[in-house]
């Protein structure tokens, strides 16, 4: 089995890329030359993969990765799927991991980098905007019926983490998202406001407020933007998922050269600000949540099901592993791929 680990060839893409062009293949963008996971993965499973790039508001371009299926046919019409990546997080990683196993399964898939994220435009970057990323994820859906393969009337979103609160802070008013589904799935909203354990209140929520109210001000007045890590050294009162996150995105387990995982100390209050569930009794699509049962954000899945007005919802749970788990384990990865593979099936046959 040919394995495919994190190796970053700016030069050489760049050569790749106009090669590319010159193939006239009829695809869109061209063949990605960078390493697309940076999970280990079968690179002879057939998925072909696509750097493409698209434009939304404010004149922003969001860079993805988009997978075509084994044998792909671009005369016939397939079902798409939105992998939307966490908090902090780029494309090549959790969310683009689960991009490739679905388009191994026989969907179309893409991986995008949210604004200010990644290869994504945007300033200043390291911004976490949770009302923007649920127009990102719009206008990836905009991307997507342009592109003749994709059948328009089967369109899912997958999200992890921050991810699946975006999406399904989306799906209320995108009708043209058919199916959602999240896994390890959390409202950044609810995290930051209530602390990612809970417990905080509320005179501590307008305390942490303040202080950020008057970060932004020393910044107005020239002092410059202030970066914080998302998932900092852990201490002995760090949550369990923190203390998995920094094993995840700051160790060679799942590093990116473009996820520093830092985020501006700005971006405090507009997490702060959302509600990924405020339109929730129009999610009238079906739903799939999957959870670890060891996940300290199990609250946060039980949260989101019981805001749901649909009949077609389900909790998915994968025995022995946690929040972090799903984002790369193999063990709970695989369980969760095959349970997301039947999902999108029937919810968008």
């Amino acid at each position: 089995m040919k394995k495919i680990f994190l190796v970053v060839w700016m030069g050489f893409c760049a050569i790749a890329g106009v090669q590319a062009q010159e193939q006239h293949d009829g695809l869109p963008g061209v063949p990605q030359t960078e390493a697309y996971v940076v999970t280990p993965v079968d690179t002879t499973s057939g998925v072909a993969v696509r750097k493409v790039s698209f434009l939304r508001s404010n004149q922003i371009v969001l860079v993805g990765n988009l997978f075509l299926p084994k044998n792909f046919d671009g005369s016939q019409r397939y079902p798409a799927i939105l992998s939307i990546h966490p908090a902090g997080s780029v494309k090549e990683q959790s969310a683009g991991l689960y991009a490739y196993r679905l388009a191994e399964n026989g969907f179309v898939t893409l991986a995008f980098d949210a604004a200010y994220a990644g290869e994504s435009g945007g300033t200043p970057h390291w911004s976490e905007a949770p009302y923007e990323r649920v127009e990102d994820i719009r206008y990836a859906v905009d991307y997507l019926v342009t592109l003749p393969f994709v059948d328009e009337h089967r369109i899912g979103a997958l999200g992890l983490c921050a991810g699946g609160g975006y999406v399904i802070a989306t799906a209320p008013t995108e009708r043209r998202i058919r199916a959602v589904a999240g896994v390890s799935a959390a409202d950044i909203g609810a995290a930051n406001r209530e602390s990612w354990l809970r417990g905080r209140t509320v005179e501590e929520q307008i305390k942490l407020l303040e202080d950020v109210s008057a970060q932004r001000t020393r910044e107005a007045r020239g002092a410059e933007l202030m970066k914080v890590y998302m998932c900092p050294e852990p201490t002995e009162e760090t949550a369990p998922s923190f203390r998995e996150g920094y094993e995840y995105y700051r160790t060679s387990r799942a590093w990116h050269p473009r996820a520093d995982n830092f985020y501006l100390r700005r971006s405090q209050a507009t997490k702060m600000a959302f509600s990924a569930i405020e339109n929730s009794y129009l999610l009238t699509q079906p739903v799939l949540l999957v959870v670890g049962d060891k996940a300290d954000s199990e609250w946060q899945t039980t949260r989101f099901y019981q805001a749901l007005p649909g009949k077609d919802k389900e909790v998915f749970v994968v025995a022995g592993y946690s929040h972090i788990d799903l984002y790369d384990k193999p063990g709970a990865v695989g369980p969760a791929v095959q349970k997301l593979t039947d999902f999108f099936k029937r919810a968008l046959q």
